[in-house]
């Protein structure tokens, strides 16, 4: 039997917010708006990207009058909690793969 990655977390950790406190800039209204290099910083990925996602449908935003971007804080944060949700799945799975194919057998 494999164990995944998340079966050998010490179960006093078992769902602790390992990223630490909210990234929403400190006496920032979660009602309030955030610039594009505001999402970037959040997310930890460049004002580009940002762009990108906006521009994909991926990160819901409205345009300002002077043709910048405005994101809803509770959409950035939302997007942020999905995008961690899905790396940890998908290290799960690297974790079990990589298990079932033996990479980590013990060595002699």
């Amino acid at each position: 039997m494999h164990t995944l990655l998340s079966d050998s977390i010490p179960a006093g950790f078992k769902g602790v917010n390992h990223a630490g406190p909210s990234t929403v800039p400190t006496g920032m209204n979660m009602n309030q708006t955030m610039t594009v290099p505001e999402v970037a910083a959040m997310l930890n990925v460049t004002p580009k990207y940002v762009v990108k996602l906006i521009r994909d449908g991926k990160l819901a935003a409205s345009a300002n009058a002077d043709g910048t971007h405005a994101v809803a804080s509770t959409d950035a944060e939302a997007y942020r909690l999905s995008a961690k949700r899905r790396g940890r799945k998908a290290l799960e799975e690297l974790a079990r793969v990589s298990q079932e194919a033996g990479i980590y057998g013990k060595q002699k």
